[in-house]
């Protein structure tokens, strides 16, 4: 009889080509994994995998046995949520993915609370901006600026998130003051790796001199002057040394969405940390908005009407 537990590693190496890979997914040490893959394979009789040196291909074997070890992932994680649909203990783990910056600037400060009211609780923060697999329990809610289609997720739009061009003080000082209408040929610009076409928008004709996956190595970069960049209003116009390109210009807006699967929201540990999150974006909209910069010209406007 096959166990979920080895089938678990054969499609934890199947996905990542390495023995490595695999531990990193599994949260276990390699050893483990090729340990873990030698007892399937003489188990079943066959062989999963064949070693080469782009790493781990599976077989004609493996591939016959796939389809059958993701259904039974699916089955085990659809009984993991339903059981955990009914638990109302205010105890245990609930992991959050969600990406750097939101993380530091909501989503920290609205669980700390949480952390002195309800010791047993422990929350995981997986903060990048890769995808993660809900339905797979790799996350129980996500915050993310991209909604899901996925019909079994259950999507809340927290708020919405505003971004605009800045540029050292000394890079304005050295190529003047820049107009929204201007082309950016002959510039240099920073750019954040693995984002949406849309995210580093707006800087047509600049040579990109440096890309990063951090939002925070992105502004340092801006700030030092090594080019233009667009960022978040609500740590863009309080980082030292950065001004907005186009000062009046209206930020560009983009949702927020809250996302967990809809077996998962009603257990009380996941349904206590999403209402803290939302309840913080919603103290934070103005700022998350429009910056700091801008927020006493919204107000205005809105006295206005």
């Amino acid at each position: 009889m096959w166990q979920w537990d080895d089938v678990r590693f054969f499609l934890a190496l199947s996905r990542t080509r390495s023995l490595s890979g695999a531990a990193r997914a599994l949260g276990v040490d390699h050893a483990t994994v090729g340990r873990r893959l030698t007892a399937f394979e003489e188990e079943l009789g066959s062989k999963l995998f064949d070693r080469t040196p782009e790493g781990f291909a599976i077989t004609a074997a493996g591939e016959a046995i796939l389809s059958e070890c993701e259904a039974m992932e699916n089955a085990a994680s659809s009984v993991d949520r339903l059981v955990a649909g009914h638990d109302a203990r205010l105890s245990g783990i609930v992991r959050v993915a969600t990406t750097e910056l939101l993380a530091q600037v909501v989503v920290v400060p609205a669980l700390a609370q949480i952390a002195a009211t309800h010791p047993q609780l422990q929350v995981d923060i997986v903060a990048h901006a890769r995808p993660v697999d809900i339905a797979r329990r790799q996350a129980d809610l996500a915050v993310r600026l991209v909604r899901p289609s996925d019909g079994d997720l259950v999507c809340r739009k927290l708020g919405e998130f505003g971004m605009t061009r800045y540029a050292s003080r000394a890079y304005i000082a050295a190529h003047g003051i820049l107009t929204s209408g201007q082309n950016f040929d002959g510039h240099m610009s920073v750019g954040y790796l693995n984002a949406p076409s849309w995210f580093n928008a707006g800087l047509g004709g600049a040579h990109t001199a440096l890309f990063s996956n951090s939002p925070f190595v992105q502004l340092a970069a801006m700030a030092a002057g090594v080019g233009i960049g667009v960022a978040p209003c609500c740590v863009g116009d309080e980082y030292p040394g950065l001004v907005r390109l186009v000062p009046g210009e209206a930020p560009e807006l983009r949702p927020i969405w809250m996302i967990m699967h809809r077996d998962l929201r009603r257990v009380a540990r996941i349904r206590l940390v999403a209402n803290a999150i939302a309840e913080a974006f919603e103290r934070k909209r103005q700022l998350l908005r429009d910056g700091s910069k801008g927020i006493g010209k919204t107000r205005a406007r809105e006295r206005a009407r």
